[in-house]
């Protein structure tokens, strides 16, 4: 169903009187969820498939636990909707976090120590604990094939943003994958699993960290997919800067590990921003495309 600001506002206000007058503005849609600012002051995901709201049950659960922990703000959820005749899933609803999303913004090392911090406090949770909290795990060596897959049936989209550049000398580089490590041997973590720059907030004056947001990928997983929204947001500077932050050990391959999901992406959100017309997510994945591979000749 198509769910608009209008229908939006009357989904709320039906359900949380508390909010009326309900004035609901678009925020943006994946995906997985569309999004909207509630009276300038919070934000409403409405999961747009089944296995997006069992998700969201999942982040209810998780994300108090890491709002005590992380050095940047998470959502906590302050509304719980249920299902209706406007919307036929469990939606939620949190204070807006401040800052702007971070993907139509240059990386800034100075984000690093934050950004570092970060990272070993989420992969530091417990597994167990996760575990009891319903999240769900994957294999990595699984993950690992199915990102391959899926960027080299994507790759020759590229051409449609890239023109000027030979995407064939970079099927090679997909097909082969992480040059280092067996992804087989790695022990999961819990990882945010979407850590691209538009679910970091930053202050747009300073450039400070203000928030992560979008835990929809929430997982026990490699904690090389983490790692790889900084290799696709600021290169290897960024990746190798947050990585001398990290306060956890770590296998020797995680960082080729890293840009390599950093590849896969960037052809992944070139992918949907053609299919959207989202020009920002174009951008983004032709930058993260020139970070995280070798220069192709045109």
């Amino acid at each position: 169903m198509h769910l608009t600001s209008e229908l939006a506002a009357a989904i709320i206000g039906a359900q949380f009187p508390e909010l009326r007058p309900v004035e609901a503005t678009f925020l943006g849609e994946g995906y997985d969820s569309v999004a909207f600012d509630v009276n300038g002051r919070w934000v409403f995901r409405f999961p747009k498939r089944p296995d997006v709201e069992r998700q969201l049950f999942i982040e209810r659960r998780i994300l108090p636990l890491l709002a005590d922990r992380a050095p940047v703000p998470v959502p906590r959820f302050s509304f719980h909707g249920v299902p209706g005749a406007g919307f036929p899933r469990h939606f939620a609803g949190y204070a807006r976090l401040a800052g702007v999303p971070a993907i139509g913004l240059d990386a800034s090392s100075a984000n690093a120590p934050v950004l570092g911090e970060f990272l070993s406090v989420l992969h530091a949770v417990p597994a167990e604990i996760a575990a009891d909290l319903d999240v769900p795990r994957y294999d990595p060596a699984l993950l690992l094939e199915e990102v391959r897959e899926e960027a080299l049936s994507d790759l020759h989209l590229v051409r449609d943003a890239m023109p000027d550049v030979s995407v064939g000398e970079w099927r090679p580089l997909i097909e082969a994958g992480p040059r280092d490590g067996d992804a087989g041997a790695i022990s999961p973590v819990l990882v945010h699993g979407d850590l691209a720059a538009e679910h970091i907030l930053v202050d747009p004056a300073g450039g400070a960290v203000t928030g992560v947001i979008d835990w929809s990928e929430i997982a026990l997983g490699d904690p090389a997919i983490d790692f790889a929204g900084m290799w696709h947001w600021g290169g290897g500077m960024l990746a190798g800067a947050v990585l001398s932050r990290y306060a956890r050990s770590h296998d020797p391959g995680l960082i080729d590990r890293a840009r390599y999901f950093g590849a896969c992406r960037g052809i992944a959100d070139i992918l949907f921003g053609l299919e959207t017309a989202r020009p920002e997510y174009i951008s983004a994945g032709t930058r993260a495309l020139s970070l995280c591979t070798p220069q192709v000749n045109p």
